[in-house]
């Protein structure tokens, strides 16, 4: 049963413009306040990173455990949102997991397209290996909506210029299928109050300037399951039921299991696309950090 709170919130979306179908300068304002009626995380201190090619936010509990480190690569149909719109979230990841959260700042589409978001983080994560001496049994990733595709698309990257796998994989309602065809775009496009298929087809053009979105480099879901094998930790991988990327997350978990990677499935029923931001609107946000954030904290536990 979803809270009176998420309901309430859902009516206030409702009757608001909805934001992936404004121009992209307009997207890009509105996109800047993502985080207004969010809780600010407590004990935590933010630092700016710029060294060596990176550049971001340092989110860190004050409570934070040597060396464990989460990579966070925001959303926004890799056209919009920025470090800024993402500055609480961080914080209240790195509140979940007890750890110091890297919220990287990737050059956005359509001024720079793929693959140079996917070179920014590969560039981060051996940063966060080399640089910062970070065990890969220490590091995560995570990221929502284009940003979990993003995590996936540099799993799969760093896992080819011969970079070690990281600890586990966080994905909040990954847009993870570029070719924005799948059955749910049609079976929740009434439901979902955010995206749309035509919003994602034209922020998919963006980001692609011309290149085949069916290329599993852009589309992880189409990625064979040996490659899969090589590239995925284990992943946790949050989706709302009222969301059109509902099949973009099965279909992450359905590659996950072909290929013999350790994969929870978490569907919150009624939930919107990144219901997860809503920390201090409504319940169901903190629950699903929480929880994330015990799962994250097992894998670091488990044995290599």
């Amino acid at each position: 049963m979803v809270s009176a709170e998420a309901q309430r919130f859902a009516d206030m979306v409702r009757r608001a413009p909805r934001m992936a179908e404004l121009p992209l300068a307009a997207q890009r304002t509105a996109g800047e306040h993502a985080e207004d009626l969010s809780a600010t995380p407590e004990e935590i201190t933010y630092e700016t990173v710029a060294d060596g090619g990176v550049a971001g936010v340092w989110a860190q509990a004050t409570d934070a455990a040597p060396t464990s480190t989460l990579l966070y690569l925001f959303g926004g149909g890799h056209v919009i949102t920025s470090p800024k719109s993402r500055h609480k979230f961080a914080g209240h990841l790195a509140r979940a997991l007890e750890a110091r959260v890297l919220l990287l700042d990737y050059p956005l589409a359509p001024e720079y397209p793929y693959p140079q978001d996917v070179d920014a983080a590969v560039r981060a994560a051996r940063w966060l290996l080399e640089q910062q001496h970070v065990p890969a049994d220490r590091l995560v990733l995570a990221g929502e909506s284009s940003g979990g595709g993003l995590v996936l698309e540099t799993l799969q990257a760093a896992a080819r210029a011969g970079l070690p796998r990281p600890a586990a994989a966080y994905l909040m309602s990954p847009w993870a299928d570029l070719r924005c065809s799948s059955a749910s775009f049609g079976a929740r496009g009434d439901l979902d109050l955010e995206c749309s298929q035509e919003s994602l087809t034209r922020m998919a053009g963006e980001y692609l300037d011309g290149h085949d979105p069916a290329d599993p480099a852009v589309s992880p879901v189409l990625v064979a399951p040996s490659e899969a094998a090589t590239a995925w930790p284990p992943l946790l991988v949050q989706v709302g039921s009222h969301e059109v990327l509902l099949d973009d997350a099965l279909a992450v978990a359905r590659v996950a299991a072909l290929a013999d990677v350790p994969v929870t499935l978490d569907v919150w029923s009624q939930m919107q696309h990144f219901f997860q931001l809503g920390v201090g609107v409504y319940p169901e946000a903190a629950a699903a950090l929480a929880r994330a954030g015990a799962w994250l904290r097992e894998r670091w536990d488990a044995p290599a």
